[in-house]
């Protein structure tokens, strides 16, 4: 009896395998959904929060066995953040006198990208149209564009106050600065390394996964390390060829 319960569990077992990935097809999944994206690295995470963007393309897959499957997308994916918060500075005057500065920001960074990953899909046995992924992808910049406020308060130092300056308490003068051409801001070629989960029921696929940027993709003057960083959710279906 137990042999006879082991031999039906096995069957379901590889049924199930089987059933998912079939050794040598082919299928493409167009797929949409959204980002939570924003940046990690330096001082930004204090003045960039994530957002929720838009994102939507297709994918390729190739089984190469029964557990093992590797695909190839083209993804549009908007990524950015929110700009909001405050740092401090010293900065020179023409005059050549050093300043006390503290400036607030507000506004957003958009940077899009069309992402190209390569993905291993490893598929559970256990339970059918569950996936494990894990690959490598590389991101080309189509646009970015950064609109923001900021308000500065600046002071000589000599008479910098020891404690309690606001904007509010000097002058402070508000102005607004944007970029609308390509790579002002962020490197035109973005690499890192995406993992997630999927899962498939009649051929309709939920997919989630995190990007851990590699590149630093700032190319202001004054560069910080900052990296891509989002979690993409995006529902598709898949054609099998």
């Amino acid at each position: 009896m137990k042999k006879l319960i082991l031999m039906a569990v096995a069957t379901l077992v590889v049924s199930t395998v089987l059933a998912q990935n079939e050794k040598g097809t082919f299928s493409i999944k167009p797929m949409a959904g959204i980002n939570v994206t924003g940046f990690s690295g330096g001082i930004v995470e204090d003045i960039y929060h994530y957002k929720v963007r838009f994102t939507a393309g297709l994918e390729a897959e190739y089984a190469c066995n029964d557990w093992l499957g590797v695909s190839l997308g083209a993804v549009y994916s908007q990524q950015g953040a929110k700009v909001d918060g405050s740092f401090e500075a010293i900065g020179v005057n023409e005059a050549g006198q050093q300043l006390y500065i503290k400036a607030k920001e507000k506004g957003k960074l958009h940077s899009d990208y069309i992402n190209l990953p390569l993905m291993a899909n490893i598929y559970i046995p256990a339970v059918r149209g569950l996936a494990v992924k894990v690959g490598a992808q590389i991101g080309l910049l189509v646009n970015d564009r950064l609109e923001v406020e900021v308000e500065t308060a600046t002071i000589p130092i000599p008479d910098r106050p020891s404690e309690g300056l606001e904007p509010a308490d000097v002058e402070h003068p508000i102005y607004t600065w944007s970029s609308n051409s390509i790579s002002d801001i962020c490197k035109s070629v973005d690499f890192g390394i995406p993992v997630g989960l999927s899962y498939e029921y009649k051929n309709v696929t939920l997919d989630a996964r995190y990007y851990f940027g590699l590149t630093k993709v700032d190319k202001t003057k004054d560069p910080d390390t900052v990296r891509n960083r989002y979690l993409s959710i995006t529902l598709g279906y898949r054609f099998h060829l």
